[in-house]
């Protein structure tokens, strides 16, 4: 089953320079539980592919055509208020530069805390603490009680990417947009967070985006692959087969 489509899609950004065609008539599915990998080289739309489906891109953007279903409901022309609700319960997105992704004036416990309190407002302060702390066991932090009084400053690179994928988790999301999630880590931390993802996949049966131009990260991590080139798609499979296509083509 398909829980997210996309038919023909194309975005530009409006500078006063002129029309910037960031993502070109992109067409592809992404089926319930698996893990789509979209690859590329910078540059190429990736994110901003990944953006206008859950509506962050900037103001100078705009989707020009197509369109976007999820679980096969039309949620192209959604209002902010409603595609609110499907970020907060559907949709979840972790980012490349954790650092940037957290409030250094809040604990990292506030902060998992916070996005709890926006999918449960009613949630009771003992269910709270014990939500916190089971998201912080889901990712692997250790000692959740004392490391949810801690401030980001605190955490490595990759403690601190774990606090970001326990805030994304806290909706329960079908659909998570991992982009470019291990970029700013050492290889050492980029194999664990990448196992983690793997492991909560498997876990709660959440299907993944994730986008890259690493081709050890892709080749991990994808069931199906899709390679972005000047905003296009112009290749899309199961990534066993798109990766002996890449292989071969590079050795004759």
């Amino acid at each position: 089953m398909d829980v997210l489509t996309v038919k023909n899609l194309s975005v530009s950004f409006y500078r006063q320079s002129g029309e910037i065609e960031a993502v070109k008539n992109v067409s592809f599915s992404l089926r319930a539980g698996e893990i789509l990998v979209i690859m590329g080289d910078t540059g190429c739309g990736k994110s901003v592919l990944c953006k206008s489906i859950v509506k962050l891109l900037p103001d100078i953007a705009k989707v020009k055509t197509g369109q976007i279903f999820f679980q096969g409901k039309e949620i192209t022309d959604y209002s902010e208020k409603e595609m609110q609700k499907l970020r907060g319960n559907s949709f979840s997105m972790v980012f490349q530069n954790p650092m940037t992704a957290l409030n250094p004036c809040m604990s990292v416990g506030e902060q998992i805390a916070e996005a709890v309190r926006l999918r449960q407002p009613g949630i009771s302060r003992k269910d709270l603490k014990s939500r916190v702390t089971e998201l912080m066991e889901l990712v692997g932090l250790d000692r959740p009680g004392e490391r949810a009084g801690q401030y980001p400053i605190h955490f490595s690179g990759g403690m601190a990417q774990r606090c970001v994928i326990a805030i994304a988790l806290a909706a329960k999301p079908s659909v998570l947009f991992a982009d470019e999630p291990t970029t700013s880590l050492d290889a050492g931390v980029q194999e664990q967070i990448l196992e983690l993802l793997l492991e909560l996949r498997r876990k709660l049966g959440m299907a993944v985006i994730l986008i890259t131009h690493n081709p050890y990260v892709a080749a991990k991590m994808a069931d199906r692959a899709a390679l972005m080139r000047g905003g296009e798609i112009y290749r899309i499979g199961d990534a066993e087969e798109i990766f002996e296509k890449i292989i071969h083509n590079n050795h004759p």
